[in-house]
């Protein structure tokens, strides 16, 4: 898989040439949040990097090649901000206690690429590959719907979360994330921590056992200790 550091279909890429696609990687994503994917051609690209269309399709042969790097891009770099955040939360001793720091982490990325993000979902919506599917790298959204799932049953295996199907959960906390990153593109001014608060207050009463604490309020010594990686978004590499 391409991201912007590395180089372009073939041979070796200069400092100068990387800068470049670096460039046209970003134009390409503030198109598509600016003007939506599909008026983001190659000629508006061009035109915000200040080049002629050649230098694009230099870089980029086609509109789907630009596509892609920006895709691999901000997948990329989504798993080098999220996944230290995530194990630090230590998931494989404290499951029942993910809710908040998942919410809150993915909180903190939309306020600092939420114009990523938005860029992501645009293309998701949008792109489709020759045989008419999504991109493969966009498998990650329902990997880490999996592994959330899995982390909540965890949970629950160990008393400390109550009856719920763990997927459905998994799947409506992000749901509620990408509701929130669109009301976020749509007012900048939302107060994204009062909002990030509040969905972990909403989702750790759901998760709560029934008539039990919330899984933050359980003492330490009282909570799993079940061991499980988290590897939410990081991108396959390709073989």
């Amino acid at each position: 898989m391409r991201t912007r550091q590395e180089g372009a279909a073939s041979g070796a890429v200069t400092f100068t040439q990387r800068k470049r696609r670096d460039q046209l990687v970003e134009c390409a994503i503030d198109a598509i949040v600016e003007v939506g994917y599909p008026r983001a051609s190659v000629a508006e690209v061009a035109r915000r990097a200040g080049v002629s269309k050649g230098v694009v399709t230099y870089h980029f042969p086609a509109r789907d090649d630009l596509i892609q790097a920006v895709i691999a891009n901000v997948i990329a770099e989504m798993g080098q901000y999220l996944e230290p955040r995530l194990h630090g939360a230590n998931p494989a001793q404290y499951p029942e206690r993910f809710i908040a720091p998942y919410l809150t982490t993915w909180t903190g990325y939309i306020r600092t690429h939420g114009r990523d993000v938005l860029a992501l979902v645009r293309i998701y919506n949008a792109f489709r590959d020759e045989s008419g599917r999504p991109s493969p790298a966009f498998d990650v959204r329902a990997n880490e719907i999996a592994v959330v799932a899995e982390i909540l049953r965890r949970g629950q295996e160990a008393g400390c979360l109550g009856s719920f199907d763990p997927r459905i959960m998994a799947a409506v906390m992000k749901a509620s994330l990408d509701d929130l990153l669109i009301q976020y593109a749509g007012n900048p001014e939302l107060d994204l921590e009062a909002y990030g608060a509040e969905l972990v207050a909403t989702f750790e009463r759901a998760a709560r056992p029934d008539g039990g604490p919330s899984a933050s309020s359980i003492p330490v010594n009282q909570q799993a200790t079940a061991p499980y990686p988290v590897d939410l978004v990081s991108p396959k590499e390709e073989q």
